[in-house]
């Protein structure tokens, strides 16, 4: 998180009017409340003083940098205040207090504090920085100074942050938000347990010639293997929810607790979710218990993750474990009994969650439902991994069929598309859906659904969490399938067909659509960027082809950095931050090695920012 996006107009006082360390507190945090910040100041106010009584946030050179992790934050903030009397903050050199930054983060699995003090420190060991700042004549100037920001240029990153964070997040959103936050961090560190253990075990399987898992030989060992992944990746799963919600106090009880729940008691992924929730919520509560000075060192190691562990296992064992077990076992029935207009339904619901956004959150719901079931209910995979796979299928016929009704660079964005959707990549057929939403969107839904009840009703079983024809080995009702996805992917296409209207190349699009890269040299590009999400494939590289497309018709020169699967690729280098005017953090996970960037002008946005919104972002960069 770049401390630009935090600091604004709103949260700068150059005259504090407090006197004791207790209204410098109370007086920083109205700030933050006024600037809409919190959700319960309070409740930050107490959370607060909590980090105070671990250790004093008093510095020396007259410094104070009060800060906590809250759950009463409901966006990343910083306050800053400059008292002109100073304040007895109690800061270890004795002297008193008259720079004050306060930071405010959200609690959970993220890092904006430590982000935001890294970013701090290189301002305050600037020779002069600190007379600077108290010299300044008005907040403006002020602001400057903490951002680095032109004058002439402050409208740019800083007044569009501000203006799209003006109405705070209730309490109910905000609670809302961080469960989601949670469970996505689980799911995306279980996934390629799921995928590589139900791969690995259906191929064995399949090789083997009949319906069992292989007893012997070579094909026994690859079982293992694929048996392994499927059950580690309930642990995993109530794991790392609970690693995102208490850090990493929290991963041995979410683990041994999902585990208990799941061996023992037969609850399933569902079991794993409420226990991974629960142990999280046990070790945050317990991380508030304040411990005396001499057990703090072992609070991370020891404690925690013991009393933690004891609480959740004891709480699975004697009190969830059945009921979770009972009603994991009845979903369970109610889908072997399904059947007919049944699936009919679960299909139509399904097909159109899993093509609607492609790869987004309402996707990630309908194929998690689907994936984490594969070894018991693999007719789920059967519909889902046709659903998966027909938006850019469809999308890649529509340009073979009706060229016309597509420009150059969509023509060429559909041979993508087709692979993307033979290997069950849904995101193919995002730069469709961004340049006509109105008209792509009811077309691959209309084809998901087609795709997912042929499936169904024809069913297929799929024993692979994947969706495409990679996934065709490990398919029975192959037949089925294939007619599933092609009927999807017809509707798909004969829709758009319908619905588009013939369109007309140019020769600066021709131009456009054959010219636009990367640059790779060094110390040549205007603006940087690095690109980056979960799962280091789709969403990456479409974000990054976007800003390369607009740089280009903008005349600007970009170097586009990707953290993709492949690892790092076109890596950005002392000598390109040193010529460039702005970096673009375009990511939905955590950028490596964001210190390179320390000194230049961060504009930090997620991927789909920098899909749909490429030429707006570049505009910031004057």
């Amino acid at each position: 998180m770049d401390i630009t996006n935090l600091i604004g107009p709103e949260t700068i006082c150059l005259d504090l009017k407090a006197k004791t360390k207790d209204e410098a507190l109370e007086e920083l945090v109205d700030l933050l409340d006024s600037a809409g910040k919190l959700a319960n100041k309070e409740q930050f106010l107490a959370d607060l003083w909590k980090r105070e009584e671990i250790g004093n946030t008093g510095f020396e050179d007259g410094i104070a940098i009060p800060h906590a992790k809250s759950d009463a934050v409901a966006l990343p903030g910083v306050a800053v205040g400059i008292s002109r009397s100073g304040i007895d903050y109690g800061a270890e050199d004795g002297e008193l207090s008259d720079v004050f930054f306060m930071l405010a983060s959200p609690d959970g699995g993220d890092h904006h504090h430590i982000e935001v003090l890294a970013q701090l420190s290189t301002k305050l060991i600037e020779d002069g920085f600190i007379n600077k700042l108290k010299e300044a004549e008005d907040i403006e100037q002020a602001r400057v100074l903490l951002t680095d920001i032109p004058e002439s240029n402050t409208y740019s990153l800083q007044s569009d942050v501000s203006t799209q964070y003006a109405e705070p997040i209730s309490p109910w959103k905000l609670r809302l938000a961080h469960i989601k936050e949670h469970l996505l961090f689980g799911t995306s560190h279980m996934i390629p347990f799921i995928v590589a253990g139900g791969v690995l075990l259906s191929l064995s399987v399949m090789m083997s010639g009949h319906g069992g898992v292989p007893e012997s030989g070579i094909l026994a060992d690859i079982a293992q293997m694929g048996i392994a992944g499927l059950t580690l990746f309930t642990a995993i799963l109530g794991g790392y929810i609970a690693y995102s919600i208490a850090d990493k106090p929290g991963l041995a009880p979410g683990m041994i607790g999902s585990w208990v729940a799941v061996n023992q008691y037969s609850t399933g992924f569902l079991g794993a979710i409420v226990v991974g929730f629960f142990a999280g919520f046990v070790v945050h509560l317990l991380k508030k218990i304040q411990l005396p000075e001499s057990m703090s060192s072992l609070s991370s190691i020891f404690i925690y993750p013991l009393v933690g562990t004891f609480v959740t296992c004891g709480a699975v064992m004697w009190v969830i474990g059945s009921p979770i077990a009972t009603a994991m076992s009845t979903m369970n029935e109610w889908l072997t009994g399904m059947a007919g207009s049944g699936k009919v339904a679960l299909g139509t619901v399904l097909g159109a969650m899993t093509a609607f956004d492609m790869g987004g959150p309402i996707n990630k719901v309908a194929t998690l439902f689907a994936q984490t079931q594969v070894n018991t209910q693999p007719w789920l995979m059967g519909g889902v991994g046709i659903a998966i796979c027909t938006p850019p299928l469809g999308l890649a016929l529509a340009t073979f069929l009706s060229p016309k009704k597509f420009k150059r660079d969509e023509r060429e964005a559909g041979k993508a598309a087709g692979i993307m959707g033979m290997i069950g990549i849904s995101e193919g057929a995002i730069p469709f859906a961004a340049a006509d939403p109105a008209r792509v969107l009811p077309a691959i839904v209309a084809g998901g659904i087609v795709g997912n009840v042929i499936g169904f009703m024809f069913h297929v079983l799929n024993h692979a969490p994947w969706g495409g024809w990679i996934v065709l080995p490990v398919v029975d009702g192959k037949l089925g399938y294939i007619v599933g996805t092609l009927a999807g992917a017809l509707t798909t296409a004969f829709i758009v067909i319908a619905l588009k209207k013939t369109v007309t190349d140019d020769d600066k699009d021709d131009l456009l659509s054959r010219s636009y890269r990367s640059v790779e040299g060094e110390g040549e590009a205007d603006v940087l960027a690095v690109t980056s999400c979960p799962s280091g494939v789709a969403h990456t590289f479409l974000a990054a082809k976007s800003l390369e497309k607009a740089a280009y018709s903008m005349g600007i020169k970009i170097k586009v950095e990707t953290q993709g699967a492949n690892g790092i690729t076109n890596r950005i280098s002392e000598a390109d931050v040193e010529k460039a005017r702005m970096v673009i953090l375009a990511h939905d996970v955590a950028i490596k090695e964001p210190e390179r960037f320390k000194n230049i002008k961060v504009l930090d946005v997620c991927t789909k920012d920098a899909i749909l919104n490429a030429i707006e972002l570049l505009h910031t960069r004057r």
